[in-house]
């Protein structure tokens, strides 16, 4: 049985409907896509059709660090 990812927050990042873009700030949602909204977002961002992802993901981290290098 596939186990689900501990989410502490909500990102697009974490998003079951996310995929790989322009890593790690942006990532492309096949949810939004599919109704006609854009689909390029930022990582740390989120919608109101967030559904937790069934596999962790580093881009959240990476993005993070990226972000707090500034």
């Amino acid at each position: 049985m596939e186990e689900k990812a501990k989410t502490a927050q909500k990102f697009c990042g974490n998003c079951g409907s996310h995929n790989a873009y322009n890593y790690p700030n942006q990532v492309f949602c096949t949810l939004r896509f599919s109704k006609g909204k854009e689909p390029i977002v930022q990582t740390l961002w989120c919608c109101e059709e967030w559904n937790p992802s069934s596999q962790e993901c580093y881009c959240i981290k990476e993005a993070e660090k990226k972000q707090n290098k500034r």
